[in-house]
């Protein structure tokens, strides 16, 4: 009788189990089916906010039955930061992406601003893909006994610009405006510099903060983290950057620097020789810098360029110079100098003068090109310089008006 009664409690226990165990297996299938939609939703939601060129940076929050929905659009550096969460039966799902500008069959490779001058090229100058010049168009000419090297003046088509570069979206530059004005300082939890630092773009802005010099060397600082100088900001060959954002008045990134990041810089920006800043990463001059008087210092600031590339490196990303519209002393001023052998591999966006002697593969954008050689100044001139096409087919750039939008890259 007893060991009946034995096998009974031992079968209904085991029975007991089956049915938890279903239960539970049903219960976590169900869960792991509605984290899942919840996933595929999220993408859904950052892929679909593509077609929005409008970033206000509120939050739109949706609701249908269980599932809530929060989308957020911000300007990061260079990108479009898009947030999506999806929630439902409190099961969170969230995605966060860079975007930016989608190239197009009719992407310009060369976009020169017409001037009512020519575009003259000199030496190894290659010019490839679509090239907006001047109605002048384009010569050979030669610089101190050196002459042009192709057998073609250009390696595509030729399109005649306008007197004005293609527009960047306003909301853009007022979010430049404000973030060098320290717009962020307020809003972003500070933190003191150390070894290594994470955060990822899932959680608030992390700030590191000094009215002086800041110095980057053998710190590892990885995400979601601005580092902002009232002075100047000067990153060594041994900091290991990755996703940050540095803002400062001028910006210093010595030789042989390697990661991905982006930089905003109002006075001037030196990127040094060697260097690897891998995409998607920015280099951005807001000039803020002011009209000089003196001849003399006028003559010494036209030859020192407010943003310099050294040999040797490599940047895959936006370099961009924004010109002073006070400004008027720079008819001659070197804004944006690419050294020989540096390659810009995206865009290069210059409100003012290019000395390019390097390579960009993508898109250039100038006001004029300028050649300073053999003591000269040579304008509307590229000396061995190339301009050729992009080798990344989805490559994602600048936030130019009326553009269409992809991803650039995937966020933690």
């Amino acid at each position: 009788m007893q060991f009946a009664i034995l096998i009974s409690v031992l079968v209904a226990l085991l029975l007991g189990a089956f049915l938890l165990l279903t239960h539970v297996q049903s219960f976590f299938k169900v869960k792991s089916q509605e984290l899942i939609r919840a996933f595929e939703d999220s993408n859904t939601l950052i892929f679909n906010s593509l077609d929005v060129t409008s970033v206000v940076g509120d939050t739109v929050i949706t609701r249908s039955g269980a599932k809530t929905t929060k989308h957020i659009l911000n300007y990061h550096g260079a990108w479009i930061k898009r947030y999506a969460a999806v929630n439902v039966h409190n099961r969170k799902a969230a995605r966060i992406a860079f975007t930016g500008s989608e190239r197009s069959d009719k992407t310009p490779n060369l976009y020169l601003v017409d001037t009512n001058s020519p575009l003259v090229v000199v030496g190894n100058t290659r010019l490839e893909g679509n090239s907006y010049l001047p109605k002048q168009g384009v010569k050979a000419g030669n610089i101190s006994g050196t002459y042009y090297q192709g057998n073609s003046l250009y390696y595509g088509s030729a399109i005649e610009s306008r007197e004005t570069l293609p527009k960047l979206e306003s909301g853009w530059i007022v979010y430049l405006e404000e973030i060098v004005r320290g717009g962020l300082v307020d809003s972003a939890t500070p933190i003191a510099l150390e070894n290594e630092i994470m955060n990822s773009f899932h959680k608030p802005v992390k700030l590191i903060y000094d009215t002086d010099d800041i110095f980057i060397d053998n710190e590892k600082i990885v995400g979601h983290i601005l580092i902002q100088s009232n002075t100047k900001i000067v990153i060594e060959s041994g900091a290991q950057l990755k996703d940050v954002l540095l803002v400062a008045p001028r910006i210093v990134i010595k030789n042989d620097v390697k990661g991905s990041f982006q930089a905003i810089a109002t006075k001037n920006m030196e990127i040094g020789k060697r260097c690897y800043l891998s995409y998607p990463s920015a280099a951005i001059v807001l000039d803020k810098n002011m009209l000089l008087k003196s001849a003399n210092n006028n003559q010494i600031q036209n030859y020192i360029p407010d943003f310099s590339i050294g040999s040797d490196s490599v940047i895959e990303g936006s370099v961009v110079y924004l010109k002073n519209k006070n400004r008027t002393d720079d008819r001659i001023k070197t804004h944006l100098i690419i050294a020989p052998r540096a390659e810009v591999v995206g865009e290069v966006y210059c409100e003012g003068n290019v000395d390019i002697q390097g390579t960009v593969r993508g898109s250039m954008y100038a006001m004029q090109c300028i050649a300073r050689q053999a003591g000269s100044i040579y304008l509307n001139h590229m000396y061995n310089a190339k301009v050729l096409k992009n080798p990344v087919q989805d490559y994602s750039g600048l936030p130019f008006v009326n553009s269409k939008n992809s991803i650039a890259k995937w966020l933690y």
